[in-house]
């Protein structure tokens, strides 16, 4: 990689200079390597404060949490839309295929008040994909890999230029300037890997067994158009993206699996941003809609409480308005209002009906409405920046079903819930490439559809949550030198985050329940580095958390105890070498690396007494880039084939015993796998024509 390329850090470094507070900024286009479709959860696991758990193999469910806080409290979002589905709340990230995507921005502890008043965690944005040569571009990927995994993407890219009639405008800087984007894809994994199957009796080691998995195998298809470009100061975006996935899904590691349990979704959605800017400032409108539907088919009742067929439609309509303008010497104010509302319908199919039960139909709507308000102050001739901000949300839940509806004896009401957040961010520039960054905030957050009544699946409802409320602070320092053939980006931070009635979930065999916290306390220390030397043919990155949890519940067996799902230590490593070699005039670059991922033990429970064992995983990767247009990956994952860690059951004088490697209790991890990925970027021929460039 030559010098004069940059080291893919420009994104982060735009990001630092125009807000406080700690974020990470990935430009997708700037990574190397030809990636897989689901390769979302991998780059968000190697960012500071970050934890990505899995049920296990290609396409499972994965959820993310940011510095020790749950899944639900870290809000996603697709170009500024929210993506949480339903009021279900968690996002599935295999189920956000990296397709479409062009950048990563990751919000740890001071969120912007565009994200709402939920984010205690923090926030993840997700930028959509809508660059635009001056001249057309295809590409083409295709991909295999262990375990029947397979996957095969096209995409184009073309500039439309608005001609006028005899002759080119003079001035093409005034001519309208659009484009059209048009993607589709596919992927699939068999998901059929071996593990270590405990049997039917988890303290007896006697029936144990290598097994392999069934059930866990999954086809998805995404299509995007979207249409973007300028009109005068006028920029604007119209993408449509229908998804469409069946997967399979798997048991816990304990005797006989799943084999008919299946799980389908097909959604649609629409994401729409239009701004106009001057000199003083902009305004911008930011519009989304979703229509999704998800089956979940239980027939044998192998993973819920019995059998299942629940069909769950849901509408989901989101418009904000949002401006920043100047205001005085170094200041902006920056205005935000949005709306949603969510329309969700429970089609049971297989519910027990009669006096003793309930058909599991129900009808729920969440309205949510926000305001947020934001200086930001600029002294010191720039050295000093302040942001306070204060956000109000009011949401109107109508649960209620009637009698016989619903969940069993379901106690689904409606109210109204209120919250008010404001917080704090300073950044002060100690010199160049030095800054101290701080900063306080309160957030609120409403319990969920699936923390309510759950999925009659894994999840089992609790209807009588109350929101969570906490409030957060962190500091530290971020050095960053500019791009040269030696450069160095890192930063540390320290954080707390108090929390009231924090909703926590506990695994109980199988199945996942939330339930309130009376106070509990997140604290920790965060860590990163990219150091890039020789000009980038030798990287160095890395990552490390240490969390300090402690359950303030007035509950003799959990008051002191860790919170469930935390662990202690996380390290994330890599280090990548590479050199571009000239070839008769041809640039070929080869590329070889290592990655080390290490999470110390968690627990399942509030009382610290189900533990969940370490684990250590190792990678390798080899990428081969030849013009710059045919670029060749192969990744090895979990190199050394750890499938089994060692568990002490909480039972007094009971042996340790053998346990499948996981993220969640019993969820088995792949051991070695191996993934190889070819994409290949064209520029058709075309006839000569008067083009310019869209932005």
């Amino acid at each position: 990689m030559r010098a004069d390329q940059g080291d893919g850090l420009d994104a982060q470094r735009r990001l630092d200079a125009q807000r406080p507070g700690f974020h990470t900024a990935i430009e997708l286009a700037a990574e190397r390597g030809a990636r897989s479709a689901d390769g979302l959860p991998e780059i968000l696991a190697r960012s500071a404060g970050a934890t990505v758990r899995s049920l296990g193999g290609l396409g499972q469910f994965s959820a993310l949490s940011l510095r020790g806080s749950s899944a639900q409290q870290v809000a996603l979002f697709l170009d500024g839309v929210p993506l949480s589905a339903g009021s279900g709340g968690v996002v599935n990230l295999a189920d956000l295929p990296l397709d479409a995507l062009g950048a990563v921005t990751i919000y740890r502890g001071l969120v912007p008040i565009a994200y709402g008043g939920a984010a205690l965690g923090g926030a993840v944005d997700l930028g959509s994909d809508l660059r635009c040569d001056p001249v057309p571009r295809l590409r083409a990927v295709v991909g295999a890999g262990s375990f029947a995994a397979r996957e095969a993407r096209v995409g184009a890219s073309v500039p439309l230029v608005a001609r006028s009639k005899g002759h080119a405008p003079k001035n093409m800087s005034s001519a309208p300037r659009h484009c059209l984007a048009v993607r589709a894809g596919y992927t699939g994994a068999a998901g059929d890997f071996r593990f270590h199957n405990i049997g039917e009796t988890p303290l007896d080691p006697s029936d144990d067994r290598l097994d392999r998995r069934v059930n866990n195998s999954y086809d998805r298809a995404l299509t995007q158009v979207a249409v973007h470009g300028r009109v005068g100061d006028l920029r604007y975006s119209v993408q449509e993206l229908v998804f469409v996935k069946d997967q399979g899904v798997p048991s816990m590691a304990t005797g006989a699996q799943a084999r008919r349990t299946r799980l389908g979704t097909v959604s649609a959605r629409t994401v729409a941003r239009v701004r106009r800017t001057w000199s003083r400032g902009h305004v911008e409108g930011v519009f989304g809609v979703l229509a999704e539907q998800v089956r979940f088919r239980d027939p044998l009742g192998e993973i819920g409480l019995a059998r299942d067929d629940q069909r769950t439609r849901a509408l989901d309509l989101y418009a904000s308005p949002r401006g920043r303008v100047g205001v005085w010497r170094g200041a902006e104010i920056g205005l935000v209002a949005d709306v949603r509302g969510e329309l969700i319908r429970v089609d049971e199919r297989a519910a027990s009906t009669g006096p003793l039960g309930a058909t599991g139909d129900a009808d729920r709507r969440r309205v949510a409405g926000g305001l947020g308000l934001e200086l930001d102050q600029r002294l010191l001739a720039g050295r000093l920046q302040l942001a306070p901000a204060v956000r109000l949300d009011v949401l109107r839940s109508a649960f209620a079903v009637p009698p016989g509806q619903g969940e069993q004896s379901d106690e689904g009401r409606d109210h109204t819930s209120l919250g008010v957040s404001p917080r704090l961010g300073m950044r002060l520039s100690l010199r160049p490439g030095l800054s101290l960054r701080a900063s306080a905030g309160r957030y609120f957050r409403p319990p969920t559809l699936v923390e309510l009544f759950g999925d009659r699946g894994y999840a089992v409802g609790n209807e009588g949550l109350r929101p969570e409320r906490g409030t957060g602070l962190d500091a530290g320092l971020v050095v960053s030198t500019a791009p040269a053939r030696t450069s160095l980006y890192a930063h540390a931070a320290g954080f707390v985050t108090w929390s009231e009635d924090l909703i926590a979930w506990t695994q109980t065999g199988p199945y996942l329940r939330p339930t309130n916290l009376d106070r509990a306390r997140v604290a920790g220390l965060e860590t990163a580095a990219a150091l890039r030397l020789l000009g980038g043919d030798l990287e160095l990155r890395g990552n490390y958390t240490l969390l300090a949890t402690r359950n303030g519940s007035a509950e003799a067996s959990m008051h002191g105890q860790p919170l469930p799902g935390r662990p202690r230590h996380e390290l994330f490593v890599q280090l990548a070498a590479g050199h571009a070699y000239d070839l008769r005039g041809r640039e070929f670059l080869p590329r070889l690396g290592v990655t080390v991922e290490h999470a110390a033990r968690t627990f399942l429970d509030p009382s610290g007494r189900f533990e969940v064992p370490a684990r250590t995983l190792v990678g390798a990767f080899l990428e081969l880039h030849l013009l710059a247009r045919v670029h060749l990956a192969l990744e090895v994952r979990n190199v050394l084939g750890a499938r089994v860690a060692t568990w002490r059951p909480p039972v007094a004088g009971s042996p340790a015993v053998t346990v499948p490697l996981s993220d969640f209790f019993f969820f088995p991890l792949p051991g070695t796998s191996l993934w190889t990925t070819l994409r290949v970027d064209l520029q058709p021929p075309r006839r000569p024509r008067t083009t310019e460039r869209p932005s």
